[in-house]
This record gives C-alpha cells, structure tokens and sequence, in this order.
C-alpha cells in the first residue's frame, strides 16, 4: 500500500531511514520543515507491507508553495530485495496524486551524495537504485553538480568521525536540464 502520510504515522515515518551516504530527512529536520511549510504531511508518502513501513518519500516545496517541486529524502528499507522497484511505485503513487490535485510540473528527485573518495562504493550503489527508480517513474534526465556547502550529509558524523563537506548534487527529472546552446540576447554587451 502506498499513502500520503498524516500525524498517527509519524513515529513509523520518522523511524524509517537509510545508512547510505545519501541526505535523508531526520527527525528534527522534518519537523523544522513542517513549521517552516517546507515539507508537509500530504506530500510525504509511505509504502507498507501489511502494517510496516517499507519506504518512504519526502517531496519539499518552497514556503507557501501549493506542489512540490522535488523529492529531497528517498529511502527503502535496506532488507527488501529490488529497492528501486520500491522506490519507483512509491514515486509514481505520490506523482500521480498531486497531478491529480493540480500540480503542473512533476517534482525532480534531488540527492546529495557524500564526496569522500572513502564512501565512493557504497554512495555508487546508493545512485544506482536510485537512478533505475527515477527512471522508472519517469525522471529519466539526470544532472551532477559538486558542491562544497554544508549540506545534510556533510554535517552528518558517521562512525568513523565527521564526513567529508564535499558532496554531489544528482537531479533526476522529467525534463532536459542541460540548455544545448547558451543563448546572446538582444542588447546583451560583449
């Protein structure tokens, strides 16, 4: 089953994440989303099996937004075989509702990757199954961008100790995010 979340769900929704180096949303920054109007319930979306929750998805939008515009925190739990089989039922499900209420656009899925030479197998196999269940639910344009600013995973510490503050920006969307050639408007100075 596939549903948007609500209060009653927030223990199980809050106890399920991933120990990928991959951001996720924690606890605190959930809730510091929700009173800011970042991230909210409706746009927030679980998978079960019977009564457990299996996956989960948290789409954000800027402050007074009516949709989301990306998908910020993607995680199946990690003993479920096919995790992106998972992830793109879940992403289709919560697609298909907010076209249904209005929404224009369909919301990119943004993960930020640790940089650490340290995490490279694990953070390849995290983009992995991420990459098929983008585009499996239709997100099939990816772009990568490095990046230096603090970030979720970079303020992150892992057992070893702090992670590293280099992290990568994948979008996965639905449309072409590379413009082939710049365009000189008119007026524009050399």
């Amino acid at each position: 089953m596939f549903t948007s979340s609500h209060r009653a769900l927030d223990s199980a929704l809050l106890h399920l994440h991933g120990h990928e180096p991959v951001s996720w949303i924690d606890p605190q920054e959930f809730g510091r989303g929700l009173a800011a109007g970042t991230l909210r319930r409706e746009w927030t979306w679980l998978a079960f099996v019977d009564t457990t929750p299996v996956a989960r998805g948290v789409w954000w939008g800027p402050v007074g937004s009516v949709h989301p515009v990306a998908l910020r925190c993607l995680v199946v739990d990690e003993t479920l075989p096919h995790p992106e089989v998972w992830a793109a039922a879940l992403i289709r499900s919560a697609h298909r509702a907010f076209a249904e209420a209005g929404a224009l656009l369909v919301p990119d899925l943004v993960v930020e990757a640790s940089a650490d030479p340290a995490d490279a197998s694990a953070v390849a196999a995290a983009l992995a199954w991420r990459r098929l269940a983008a585009a499996d639910a239709g997100l099939p344009a990816e772009q990568v961008l490095e990046s230096v600013a603090p970030s979720a995973v970079a303020e992150r510490a892992t057992d070893a100790g702090p992670a590293s503050e280099r992290v990568t920006r994948h979008t996965f969307s639905s449309r072409s995010l590379t413009v082939p050639h710049p365009r000189v408007l008119a007026g524009a100075g050399r």
